[in-house]
């Protein structure tokens, strides 16, 4: 009996945790935080403006495809929330520790824009705010396309 009252608050722990990990959509769409912790800072993870979206630079820390991999899943997540996808992305900025690694994990990018090209500027920068990450990206994004 102990053992199953022990599994059943787990899950539920479990589902509370990846609950928010999902994020929150805040004022009508206008405000998306992906983490509670973003509201200590000031910050939201993606902010709406008339037909814009803009996604804040969202981070990864190890090997460059690791980090790459997680980047972009976490911003296919912001942009899904959004009902959105990367075709929408109008500009994207990337800034990295090493510019050469990401040049050789490309591929991964092209894994989520596909045959979509939006303008791009890639930049290599000493460090990020979290000495740790290896990788930041942010977008704009066009949420109802105009063509």
């Amino acid at each position: 009996m102990k053992k199953t009252l022990g599994l059943i608050l787990l899950f539920l722990l479990l589902l509370a945790w990846k609950g928010k990990a999902q994020g929150i959509v805040e004022q009508n769409g206008k405000i998306f935080h992906l983490h509670p912790s973003e509201k200590d800072w000031n910050y939201a993870q993606a902010y709406r403006s008339g037909n814009l979206l803009y996604i804040s630079g969202t981070v990864g820390n190890g090997d460059m495809d690791k980090a790459m991999e997680r980047v972009y899943k976490t911003l296919e997540t912001t942009l899904k929330k959004y009902k959105l996808d990367f075709s929408h992305v109008v500009k994207e900025n990337l800034y990295a520790k090493d510019i050469e690694a990401v040049k050789k994990h490309k591929d991964i990018r092209r894994k989520y824009y596909g045959t979509h090209t939006p303008a791009a500027t890639w930049v290599e920068v000493t460090r990020l705010l979290d000495n740790k990450s290896v990788l930041e990206v942010e977008l704009i994004v066009e949420i109802n396309k105009t063509e």
